[in-house]
């Protein structure tokens, strides 16, 4: 059912220094658009997104710096879901954004981490 381990989100309130612990620490390339609040540093296959300013500011201030979100990709939600209804796990709708279809599970049923799970069907 699921495929890969796409991206964790990360919280931050300084996304240059964030940006400098990839860097420096562990010698990752980060990439940065001018002017965005993110920046991506890839690991393999996967990814690490750093989130700062609105994108980030309701998490930091309910929960403060850190793993924000977990994204994973499946052949198909719509089995994820089924699967996850038969263990009784709690998740919104499947929607769409873009080009893929998201689940998101509840983080009450995730361990409270905010999980997403994706697949790249069309509509």
């Amino acid at each position: 059912m699921i495929k890969r381990f796409d991206r964790l989100d990360v919280a931050t309130s300084d996304l240059a220094d964030a940006a400098a612990i990839y860097q420096r620490n562990f010698g990752f390339a980060v990439r940065r658009e001018p002017g965005s609040d993110e920046a991506l540093v890839t690991v393999g296959g996967a990814e690490i997104r750093l989130r700062a300013g609105g994108a980030a500011a309701d998490f930091i201030a309910a929960n403060g710096e850190g793993l924000a979100a977990v994204w994973l990709e499946a052949d198909d939600v719509d089995g994820v879901a089924a699967a996850l209804d038969r263990a009784g796990l709690a998740h919104r709708p499947v929607r769409r954004e873009t080009d893929r279809r998201i689940l998101e599970v509840d983080p009450k049923s995730a361990n409270m981490v905010a999980l997403f799970i994706f697949d790249r069907r069309p509509a």
